[in-house]
């Protein structure tokens, strides 16, 4: 008997342990849900001290576009309790450094085309020289009171500026408080983005693919460039088609540099002995090793509700997408496109064959394409789902509320446990068995 228990104990362990492997392969249990928007009193804006709070909030109050082309931004800086900050850093403690940049989304277009730009010089080869979407440079700032400030570019629209298309100003403002101690980052940081139609009208186009919200699932919170990026809305102004890395020739083009580093070793290409990186700033960012912590076909992660396009990644295919993760498929020649190895020379016709609606598991639609085989409902096994994490803290033990099913919903651990009890009940079972 003590035998037999002791196999439906080990048989039970062993099926506990595949539950939550594969709930950890397709659920990945993120960090609790944090509001990392920059708002009075949030708790990332600053920490309470002699200087008082010790956060930036910075927030655009308007923006316009003169007829030629004069392009101005007034902007308010406050502490996180709302407190006016001088951005010299004379009367309140710590100088404030802003930078903007300006851009604009083409009539018929969907992404930013940047009017403040920078020419970017190969530093390892003698690749030619990109003109690169950047921050304006040069830029004379007002003083309407403290904390209150209109910032007149250097860079003007061209002549032709279409001022009945959408624009947006983008803002990163730090606040330098090294001599008083050391802070978070993010709370010496604040980013905003303004959007508005030059002549007035209302803003009907925007671009909104992905959230911060849904970044900081996983990065809790956002962070980039040293630290003066915080939200995704603003990266997404500079990381456009217009920007060409010159050492490597790559594009840094927002839909094809995230793709590729959240693939990391996963890519093709990387999985074939060619490393992902970027040369900047001097040195290699290197995006080779890089694990997305849940299968790669979850899309719906990144692409959450709240992103007014959250649903492009399976209404717009295109090649710069799709081609960034499958990048062993030469569209042009047709190479790995397919049994059939198509080729495709441009977006018009990729919805013939993927379109936005499945009708079967691991059809030519983007939705079948990327069903993951544990949750197709056409194969048989498990469906797990990790329902809560708790304790998720440093020095605490997590832990995994999940649930496992089969695929017509029945709880399968109740299965289990049910045919375990019915097993003890056959007495042929335990003979069989033996009973020491």
């Amino acid at each position: 008997m003590r035998k037999w228990f002791a196999s439906a104990s080990a048989i039970f362990a062993l099926a506990l342990t595949v539950f939550v492997a594969a709930a950890a392969a397709d659920e990945w249990p993120a960090k609790k849900p944090v509001d990392f928007t920059a708002s009075v009193g949030s708790r990332l804006s600053g920490t309470t001290s002699s200087l008082g709070k010790t956060g930036v909030v910075v927030k655009v109050q308007s923006a316009a576009i003169a007829k030629d082309g004069t392009i101005t931004v007034r902007a308010t800086i406050v502490d996180s309790d709302g407190n006016p900050l001088d951005r010299l850093g004379v009367i309140t403690p710590g100088p404030v450094s802003m930078s903007f940049i300006a851009a604009y989304i083409p009539f018929g277009q969907t992404q930013y085309a940047s009017y403040t730009t920078t020419v970017a010089k190969a530093t390892l080869n003698n690749n030619p020289s990109q003109t690169q979407a950047a921050n304006d440079s040069g830029g004379t700032f007002t003083t309407n009171a403290v904390g209150d400030y209109t910032y007149t570019f250097k860079t003007k629209a061209p002549a032709t500026f279409d001022p009945t298309v959408t624009h947006s100003i983008g803002i990163s403002a730090q606040r330098d408080l090294s001599q008083y101690g050391t802070f978070d980052e993010w709370s010496e940081t604040s980013n905003d983005v303004f959007t508005f139609v030059p002549n007035g009208s209302p803003v009907q186009v925007t671009r909104s693919v992905v959230t911060t919200n849904a970044c900081n699932q996983c990065h809790n919170p956002l962070i980039g460039h040293g630290g003066s990026r915080l939200k995704v809305e603003l990266c997404i102004m500079c990381h456009t088609p217009q920007t060409i890395n010159p050492d490597t020739q790559l594009t840094q083009d927002m839909k094809v540099l995230i793709h590729k580093i959240h693939m990391g070793s996963s890519l093709p290409s990387v999985q074939a002995g060619t490393p992902y990186r970027i040369w900047h700033r001097g040195q290699w960012s290197d995006f080779s090793t890089v694990v997305f912590p849940q299968d790669a076909r979850n899309c719906t992660t990144c692409h959450a509700k709240g992103a007014t396009q959250a649903d492009n990644w399976k209404a717009n295919p295109s090649q710069a997408a799709c081609g960034s993760r499958h990048d062993n498929v030469n569209f042009a020649t047709g190479q790995n496109h397919s049994s059939a190895n198509l080729p495709q020379l441009d977006d018009k016709l990729c919805t013939t064959c993927h379109s936005s609606t499945a009708n079967l598991d691991f059809d030519a639609s983007i939705p079948g394409a990327h069903v993951i085989p544990n949750k197709s409902s056409s194969l048989p096994g498990l469906v797990t789902n990790i329902l809560r994490v708790d304790g998720a803290t440093p020095g605490s033990s997590p832990t995994v509320t999940f649930s496992v099913a089969d695929k017509s919903g029945a709880a399968f651990l109740k299965q289990l446990g049910a045919k375990i009890s019915s097993l003890l009940r056959r007495p042929t079972l335990v003979r069989n068995r033996g009973t020491d």
